[in-house]
């Protein structure tokens, strides 16, 4: 109940979040649409006024030849004739002196602006230049300027009428806001709201394709912490009914993989645990069961005492192989020990003839060959940087495991390789055994895993493994290939050279 509430709130959130975002995007997109489309209706609307003013100019001079005469006086006639040809606009008849010789109309937002002498009004000096000349001129006052409107803005044009110094002044009120907003609601209402509308649907989908890949995600980490290590995100289950398949094939598709494989590692470790742990009880309850009885014989008498020392071997040989496997688990829990303090320069070729010599009796044993190829530089050495003992476990391990695994009268093939460029050792150890199974080659050095899983067998499982983790501490690394020439194995890790390294 609670993984599904908290994936709907993941859901909500994101569709709130989203449809937030669109209606920003749009409202940002909405004003500079507004400011844009009321500059240019301004700029029109002023090209109009100033059209009529000098259509009006021309046909004043026209039928009002006499316009120009000292006494300025219009009939009636004249003055209707006057406003019909004003399409709604304030007339002013401007000289050159401000003095307005006819108005339609005084607006009371000009009122004050207007200068006042003799029972006459003038237009301010400030403001008259700006529409003399031979062209007139047009300005629009914005809430300024000649008219104090709060509510409208104010485009007047001029033009002149004759060579005496007459202007005609047009006068025009229009509510740019209230224009614009209208032609951007009968313009932009419908796409807009159908863009949205889509947006919306279209968020709504990509937000359940992401958000279910998601939710799935946490439902098999929830069965993974509840122990239900059979937990698997499949991909049927976010393919079949989303349009957007495409949207988890990147980030998201990669993590289901990593979580998928993560699962099937946890659990693959988990059996090879299991396994391990029977392993381990099998290989701890063998000696201590023949400990056990060799010393209660050894206490009742049933042992001849001239004989007790020999059976006393056999105990020790038995505690020793207990020693042997709980130290081998204690190395494996304490590998982060290894610190570059530990670190110096050690000729891995030695090291090699060493662990050879360690291992003598078990090759004789065999009667296996082997072979060397190692690099030398001048002085008859290869300098590796590392923990010497450490490394020394390495060769061992790996070693160990080619003598068991080669038939009798077998061969073992060790090579050493130095890279000048890389800085870089390479060691190779070959063996002329079964070889590896390729689908067990990158889990061969898993803990606890072994290629034999019987009870017969009797390693830990953590050999391999404690070389990769020795290895990782000294940034290096170890893989599994077939060898080309003996047939089986062929185990090859890295080190460092003596040359400048990189932390």
């Amino acid at each position: 109940m609670a993984d599904k509430y908290r994936s709907s709130s993941v859901y909500i959130k994101t569709i709130v979040s989203l449809t937030l975002t669109t209606v920003l995007v749009f409202g940002v997109l909405s004003f500079l649409y507004y400011q844009r489309t009321s500059a240019s209706f301004l700029s029109d609307k002023s090209k109009d006024v100033y059209s009529d003013a000098r259509y009006m100019a021309v046909r004043l001079q026209k039928v009002l030849p006499d316009l120009g005469r000292e006494h300025f006086a219009l009939n009636q006639d004249e003055a209707d004739m006057l406003i019909g040809l004003s399409l709604g606009c304030t007339i002013w008849i401007v000289d050159e002196s401000g003095q307005i010789l006819y108005a339609s109309d005084i607006p009371k937002e000009s009122m004050e602006q207007l200068e006042h002498s003799g029972g006459e009004f003038y237009v301010p000096e400030k403001y008259l230049n700006s529409f003399l000349g031979p062209k007139g001129g047009v300005q629009n006052t914005v809430k300024t300027g000649m008219f104090s409107d709060s509510r409208n803005d104010w485009i007047t044009a001029s033009y002149p009428i004759n060579k005496e110094g007459q202007y005609i002044f047009l006068h025009s009120s229009v509510n740019v806001e209230q224009q614009t907003m209208s032609m951007l609601a009968n313009v932009l209402a419908l796409p807009i709201g159908i863009s949205f509308a889509i947006a919306l649907i279209l968020f709504t989908l990509m937000t359940r394709a992401i958000v279910k890949p998601i939710r799935l995600l946490s439902d098999a980490a929830r069965k993974v912490t509840h122990g239900d290590l059979s937990a698997r995100i499949e991909y049927s289950e976010i393919d079949k009914d989303s349009p957007f398949q495409y949207l988890i094939v990147d980030e998201l598709g990669m993590m289901i993989t990593a979580v998928n494989d993560m699962i099937e590692r946890l659990e693959r470790q988990e059996t090879d645990r299991r396994v391990f742990i029977s392993s381990i009880a099998h290989d701890l309850r063998t000696p201590l069961t023949s400990v056990n009885g060799f010393i209660s014989a050894i206490m009742d008498g049933t042992i001849p005492p001239d004989k007790i020392e020999k059976y006393m071997q056999i105990v020790k040989g038995e505690v020793e192989r207990i020693q042997l496997l709980t130290d081998t688990m204690t190395e494996a829990t304490s590998l982060a020990n290894i610190s570059k303090e530990n670190m110096d320069l050690f000729d891995i070729n030695a090291l090699i003839s060493e662990t050879l010599t360690n291992l003598e009796n078990q090759l004789t044993a065999k009667n296996l060959g082997v072979q060397l190829e190692l690099f030398e530089n001048d002085k008859g050495v290869l300098l590796a940087y590392g923990n010497r003992q450490s490394i020394l476990r390495v060769l061992y391990n790996i070693l160990t495991n080619a003598i068991k695994f080669s038939p009798r009268d077998g061969n073992i093939a060790i090579t050493t390789y130095f890279e000048m460029s890389e800085n870089l050792i390479t060691v190779s150890v070959e063996d002329s055994g079964p070889g590896i199974p390729n689908d067990q080659k990158n889990r061969i050095f898993d803990s606890f895993y072994k290629i034999d899983q019987s009870r017969t067998d009797t390693g830990s499982g953590l050999g391999l493994f404690i070389c990769k983790e020795i290895l990782r501490a000294h940034g290096q690394g170890i893989r599994a290939e077939d060898s080309r020439d003996l047939g089986g194995s062929n185990f090859i890790f890295t080190l460092s050279g003596p040359g400048e390294r990189k932390d």
